[in-house]
């Protein structure tokens, strides 16, 4: 055995262009099944790992998945939203932990969240670099976003203008990065995180501005006893300092003020299965909002991308048969031109099963050669594909 393997290098070797498209048709054939079911299974346990984490999500009646994909993947966008008041009222409130979250603005046009204290122990964030958003106009980037603006502790980042043409929001503010997360490998990793009330200082709901003076007033001739009402000459602040942090209020009832969706934990899940149907069972049958399970909404979806995994496998069983045909072929003609070294071969004392040997030496290295470099391809795929892109 040690002889044809030793002969069968020399010949592979020898005939390079002939063993190199062997392998690499040999590899294309495994990679592309291994790859796609191993992304496909990675890319699963990613998603429903998120999901199994997020046990109910309260929000708007409407699409489950648009609601799912805005406030857990930060995808897409959410148009109707919820009244914080929602997420404080008792049954809520005593179904276990509540965290609102909001998702309708941006900075440098990539998300910016707004959340409760709670999501960063909900989610194991932790700040590699200065903390966590304590403050009004403060903000924690994500791992992957401070890499991409070379964040650092200190720098003051403007929000993006939500909407042009809304007259009664504020203009962007100028927010300071007071931490920078650990890499979770999670979307968390591609927003900012900022406090909830930020949010509503971007709405232009929770706002500050200079005090009013009869000049600015619409009624300069008040007695002093009566309130000035404010001219459209007010200036509003465009950044948050400690100077005037103090003076930023909220017009109208905080119970009032909007939220995409309430994020809620239920009391000793998944080990105690009833405070969580409780919750759902309640807005079963509600016509503004729903509660929704985003375990079940990603399976669902997931559903599309397994079945058009199948059709994909199908496909690859052909060229799986295609790629064999190949390797017959070239094999058959290979014995045909060495057909004279075989009879030399035989000649000089080598029997039938020394040849066949040979022959199985050289279709062994080919196989063995074609698999390491489709597990290196692989390796590097799922790499590149899960670290740059998913």
């Amino acid at each position: 055995m040690k002889d044809a393997l030793y002969l069968a290098v020399r010949y592979l070797r020898f005939s390079s262009a002939r063993t190199s498209v062997l392998v690499l048709g040999v590899t294309i054939t495994l990679f592309l099944p291994i790859f796609t079911w191993l992304t496909a299974h990675r890319l699963e346990n990613e998603l429903l790992a998120r999901a199994e984490a997020s046990p109910i999500l309260l929000g708007h009646a409407g699409n489950e998945l648009d609601l799912t994909l805005a406030t857990l993947y930060f995808r897409g966008r959410i148009d109707r939203a919820v009244p914080f008041g929602l997420g404080r009222g008792p049954a809520v409130r005593a179904a276990g932990t509540v965290i609102p979250i909001s998702v309708g603005h941006s900075v440098a046009g990539n998300r910016l969240v707004g959340i409760s204290p709670e999501y960063f122990q909900a989610r194991a964030l932790r700040p590699t670099q200065g903390r966590l958003p304590v403050k009004i106009g403060e903000m924690v980037a994500g791992a992957g976003v401070a890499e991409s603006f070379r964040l650092q502790i200190g720098d003051r980042v403007r929000s993006d203008l939500s909407n042009l043409y809304n007259i009664s929001g504020a203009y962007p503010l100028l927010l300071e990065v007071v931490g920078v997360l650990a890499p979770r490998g999670t979307p968390d990793d591609e927003v900012f995180f900022t406090d909830i009330k930020t949010t509503w200082a971007l709405d232009g709901l929770f706002h500050g501005h200079e005090e009013v003076t009869p000049e600015q007033s619409l009624n300069p001739a008040a007695d002093e006893n009566d309130n000035l009402e404010a001219g459209a000459a007010l200036f509003l602040f465009s950044e948050i300092t400690d100077a005037n942090r103090p003076t930023f209020h909220l017009h109208g009832s905080m119970d009032d003020a909007p939220v995409s969706a309430f994020l809620i934990l239920p009391k000793g899940f998944p080990e105690d299965q009833r405070t969580h149907d409780q919750m759902l069972g309640d807005f079963a049958s509600d016509p503004l909002y729903q509660a929704v399970r985003p375990r079940e909404v990603i399976s669902n979806l997931w559903g599309i991308v397994l079945r058009l995994r199948d059709a994909l496998e199908a496909y690859f069983v052909l060229v799986a048969f295609s790629t064999l045909a190949f390797f017959v072929l070239v094999m058959s003609l290979s014995l045909r031109l060495r057909r004279d070294e075989l009879r030399l071969m035989a000649r000089m004392g080598c029997d039938r099963f020394r040849l066949a040997g040979l022959m199985g030496a050289e279709v062994v290295l080919v196989l063995t050669l074609s698999s390491m470099v489709c597990g290196l391809l692989v390796w590097v795929g799922l790499n590149a594909l899960f670290a740059g892109w998913i």
